[in-house]
């Protein structure tokens, strides 16, 4: 009876163990349906999302500064590779240089004589004619020249009316033929009193002749101080009632039409310059604009201090833009001697982000990597790079605006985007 309590113990036991392995084999089962449910679910959704990626446009990197563009797409953009190697170019000469008043073209006005400032004209600023008065001086010398004038004016009134009778006398063979020609002398003389003082208003800068017949020592006419020269009155040192003298500068007027550039140029680079050569001019005002002209003048000794010798050039300043003072950068088209291995890309290449500059490298067929580069000189259509790229690696030669503006989609996505 114990024994049959025992079996039956026994077996009650086994069937519960056999129950409970059941139940944890039904749930792991159930956990591992579960799980694959979920793995399926997530690789969908990584499919899904390729899918969207596709449609968006490829331009999602898995790195910053990464654009991946399909070949169709690239080929469709227009966008361009080229393989970036060490290249000869003639590479035009910089200098520096200080932009000048066309000395040809101006002039520092002085007075004659010493006088005293009765009228002024001109204000610092104004622009004049060639020929024109800007001030009117009256000095002692003028007084004693107009008073001179005057008598030799009276002489030859008095010495013309005596050899008209003189010589009308002559004809009624009244008076002998001798007074006829002392007559005669005398209105000589006369005259050449008369044709003095006119040149000595004359080297006053008076034209008497313009104010007709003198009579008696009423006003007499003022020394106009006159420009040689059209332009602008760049300076004004006088006064009103100043007295001033030939040795003190009045006026400065130039004609701002045409500027010098005067160019430094080392002793080792002066090989490579001619008269004639074409220089291209920039100036920090207008960093936009280029002005253009030819070398007129190149300087026969070098500077012992600095080792740089001078050079000119005359350009067009029609449009008023360049001032005298300015300091600019020239590069100068000198082709001897002007080789260099350098390594540029097109101009088109180059993008720009606020002081930066970069371009985009091809790190595969389908992808590109924004590099920053340091640009150096401008060689017509093609920009020298100084730092920033390597000979042999491929860098997008066209095309390179649409990549930026993919990376810039990207930047989006990446910031809006996946935050949603």
């Amino acid at each position: 009876m114990i024994i049959q309590k025992n079996r039956a113990k026994y077996s009650l036991l086994a069937l519960s163990f056999i129950v409970l392995g059941a139940v944890v084999l039904i749930t792991g089962c159930g956990k591992k349906e579960a799980a694959k449910e979920e793995k399926h679910s997530a690789v969908e959704e990584k499919k899904e999302a390729g899918h969207e990626g596709e449609h968006e446009g490829e331009h999602e990197g898995e790195e910053p500064g990464v654009v991946t563009l399909s070949p169709e797409k690239q080929k469709s953009s227009g966008i361009e590779v080229r393989q970036v190697a060490l290249e000869n170019a003639a590479v035009p000469l910089s200098a520096t240089a200080v932009i000048e008043i066309n000395l040809d073209r101006s002039a520092k006005i002085s007075p004659r004589v010493t006088g005293r400032a009765i009228r002024i004209i001109a204000s610092q600023g104004d622009r004049v004619k060639a020929g024109q008065a800007l001030a009117y001086l009256d000095s002692v010398e003028l007084d004693q020249t107009w008073a001179d004038y005057i008598k030799a004016q009276g002489k030859v009134e008095l010495a013309r009316k005596n050899f008209q009778r003189e010589e009308t006398l002559f004809e009624k063979k009244i008076s002998p033929e001798k007074d006829v020609l002392k007559a005669k002398q005398e209105l000589g003389e006369a005259e050449a009193d008369i044709n003095l003082a006119k040149e000595r208003f004359r080297l006053l800068g008076v034209n008497v002749s313009q104010f007709g017949p003198l009579k008696g020592n009423g006003n007499h006419p003022l020394i106009p101080v006159t420009t040689p020269v059209g332009g602008v009155v760049l300076e004004k040192t006088i006064t009103q009632g100043e007295m001033v003298n030939p040795e003190k500068e009045l006026f400065t007027v130039a004609d701002l039409s045409t500027l010098w550039v005067v160019i430094d140029i080392y002793e080792k680079d002066a090989s490579r310059l001619r008269l004639g050569t074409g220089v291209k001019v920039s100036v920090t005002a207008f960093p936009e604009k280029t002005f253009r002209g030819k070398v007129a003048y190149i300087a026969d000794v070098v500077d012992e201090k600095t080792r740089t010798e001078k050079a000119r050039v005359t350009i067009d300043n029609t449009s008023g833009l360049l001032k005298p003072g300015m300091f600019a950068t020239v590069l100068i088209e000198a082709a001897s001697g002007g080789t260099e291995r350098i390594i540029a890309v097109p101009g088109e290449a180059v993008l720009v982000d606020g002081t930066k500059r970069y371009v985009f490298i091809q790190t595969a067929p389908t992808q590109f990597q924004r590099r920053d580069i340091e640009a150096g000189r401008t060689l017509g259509d093609r920009v020298e790079v100084t730092s920033g790229l390597k000979e042999g690696e491929t860098v997008a030669a066209k095309g390179a605006f649409i990549l930026k503006s993919e990376l810039k989609k990207g930047e989006i996505v990446d910031e809006h985007g996946h935050g949603k």
